[in-house]
Parts: C-alpha cells; structure tokens; sequence
C-alpha cells in the first residue's frame, strides 16, 4: 500500500469517529442551559380527581370567589366537575364534606347513563351557555371555616349504585383579568 492510499484509509476510518464525537457535542449543547418548553406548562388537570368502581369524578374545584380570594365561614361555594361513568347507569344523590354544617345543594340531571359524562357547573356563565352538555349544580353550603385558594377540602359524592367518593376540592383557579403591569415603563428604568 502506497503512503497516500495509507492515509486515505486512515482518514476513511476516522471520519465515523469525528461524526459520533460531534454528535455527542451537538446533543449535549441542546440541553445545556436551556429553558424547555415544558417548564412553563401548568397540569392539564388542576382539580380533585376520584373514582369509585366505573364511576369517575374529574377536576372538581370550587368555582373561583366573586369577591375576594377565598370563602368565609358560613358561605356556599359552587362546584365544577366532570362525573363520568363507564359502568352500568347511576345517579348522583348526594354531596357532603366535613368542613359544611349542611350537605350540598344539587340542582339540574342527576342521572348519570352508562358511558355517559355529567358536567357540574358550578356559577360559570360561559359554562352554562353550552347546552349541548348534561348539567348538574352541586353548591356546597354553610362552610365551618374560611376556605382559602391553595387549601383543600375533602368533598364525597354519593352515587346511588357505585356508592361514596371522596375527593380533594381545591378552589379553581381565577380568570378575571389582570391588569398589564409589563410592558414599557418609558424612563422609568
């Protein structure tokens, strides 16, 4: 083998090594201090969540306060969820949590059909607006205590065949809208 044709093989065999080395360095730059997408993502789910046999109870929260940022002792607190069932027909017949001096209130379709789901809807208007959903109004009434945002409160639902859930009922989260405190400040900087 002549000396050129001997670093042309050389070289022939260093090429795949130099590919898998830079590929080693490109890889490990994309996570080198980097922000990922993900970071900022919030749950999809943010509230309670429970299932007793075929029945579910999905993203229960209590509807945000009007005034404020919590319940007082002896207020109501409408509830939102989604109950689902994925089991032979049931119904809904009652609401209770230890932190209420009364059961809840319930309102609206308590049947709950076998693959069927149920939306609570707490006082949402735009909730209420889609009349396409089967609706029910569950308000828990007469709290024991004040109910603050970050708190939770166990809340039982009580299917007629599937029989009691208790969930953890956080308060949902606030869509009123902020006042814009980013933006330019001019020279203020």
């Amino acid at each position: 083998m002549s000396r050129s044709q001997h670093h042309k093989a050389l070289r022939l065999r260093l090429i795949p090594a130099a590919l898998g080395i830079g590929a080693i360095v490109a890889l490990g730059g994309c996570s080198a201090g980097q922000v990922t997408e993900t970071d900022t993502q919030v749950a999809a789910v943010n509230g309670g969540n429970g299932e007793v046999q075929q029945v579910s109870v999905r993203n229960a929260m209590f509807t945000f306060p009007t005034a404020g940022t919590s319940y007082p002792a002896g207020s109501s607190a409408p509830l939102e969820a989604v109950l689902a069932n994925e089991g032979p027909a049931d119904k809904l017949v009652q609401v209770t949590s230890p932190y209420t001096t009364a059961p809840a209130t319930i309102g609206g379709v308590t049947d709950l059909p076998s693959h069927t789901a149920l939306h609570a809807v707490g006082a949402s208007p735009e909730l209420t607006k889609n009349s396409g959903e089967r609706r029910v109004e569950i308000t828990l009434n007469g709290f024991k205590q004040d109910i603050t945002a970050g708190v939770t409160v166990p809340v039982t639902f009580v299917f007629e065949k599937a029989g009691p859930v208790t969930v953890q009922v956080p308060i949902g989260t606030d869509h009123a809208e902020r006042p814009d405190h980013g933006g330019d400040h001019g020279s203020e900087h």
